[in-house]
């Protein structure tokens, strides 16, 4: 089974960047990772969640490569490097340099109130 994670890189849009993340607003929550796509850091961080695609799969979470330009809304230093973690609300939840563990993002997702409405969900 292809890997149901999205990889955006997204380069050249004509929407703006509120427009291109509103689309994954209470669908999808966003991995998004910052930084020159040739970084080793951001590469690790790709491969490390990568995988762990039934986790992100589990957990509606969309992987998205990005430019500053997508940043906009989020109003972030310009040379910032990791990733943000986006809740389906559209807020974010945590920016940290990469590199982060799987296991510490999905223990925030699963401690949210969404995410335990929607176990609750399934095994109900």
């Amino acid at each position: 089974m292809k890997i149901l994670v999205l990889i955006c890189c997204i380069l050249i849009c004509q929407n703006s960047p509120a427009q291109e993340l509103k689309k994954y607003q209470w669908k999808n929550r966003l991995i998004v990772l910052i930084g020159n796509q040739n970084h080793p850091k951001l590469k690790n961080q790709e491969a490390l969640l990568n995988k762990n695609e039934e986790g992100l799969k589990e957990r509606d979470i969309l992987i998205i490569r990005t430019n500053d330009r997508l940043l906009e809304p989020f109003k972030l230093k310009k040379n910032f490097t990791g990733l943000l973690l986006i809740g389906k609300d559209g807020g974010i939840k945590l920016k940290q340099s990469f590199i982060v563990q799987p296991d510490e993002l999905f223990a925030l997702i699963d401690g949210m109130p969404m995410r335990r409405a929607e176990i609750s969900r399934k095994k109900g």
